[in-house]
């Protein structure tokens, strides 16, 4: 009996381990002025990522195996750019992807740069990351220009924000 309730136990806990309440993606974007492009990081948990993988290729990847420049890290990248979009006065900026990485906590960490910004004073936020997957997915853009941030938080009933600093 008590094998029967170690084996339960030992299962809900390697069940949980993966999964979670709060589905969360943080976006932190500043503008350089001495390179006039806006510079920026994409934070989110990468079992969700792989979440996208897996639902687009029918099997399992690890974020931390996937090459950029494979098959499966050029979806990463086209990914990205149909789901995060950065606009200023109307203009869709073009983003440079730089890379990824994965942290020991699983944390993954998408790098990228956005030139040739007509008003980088205001810009637009398109952030449909993982609402395809997780209906709670909240994503967090902040955005510090001139040493102010603001922030805005984007989700499935509203994928778009408007950043404007004085």
């Amino acid at each position: 009996m008590m094998k029967v309730f170690l084996t339960s136990l030992l299962f809900l806990c390697s069940s949980s381990i993966f999964a979670h309440k709060f589905y969360v993606s943080i976006a932190d974007l500043a503008y350089n002025d001495i390179k006039g492009r806006i510079e920026g990081s994409l934070k989110l948990t990468a079992h969700d990522f792989e979440e996208v993988l897996k639902a687009k290729f029918n099997r399992s990847f690890l974020m931390e195996e996937v090459q950029d420049s494979s098959i499966v890290g050029r979806y990463v990248q086209l990914y990205l750019t149909q789901n995060f979009k950065v606009f200023s006065e109307g203009k869709e900026l073009v983003p440079n992807y730089l890379g990824k990485e994965v942290s020991l906590t699983q944390d993954l960490y998408f790098y990228f740069t956005f030139s040739a910004i007509p008003n980088p004073q205001s810009i637009k936020i398109y952030n449909t990351i993982l609402f395809d997957l997780f209906p709670k997915q909240q994503n967090i853009v902040h955005y510090t220009f001139k040493h102010q941030t603001k922030s805005v938080t984007l989700v499935p009933t509203k994928n778009n924000g408007i950043i404007v600093i004085e």
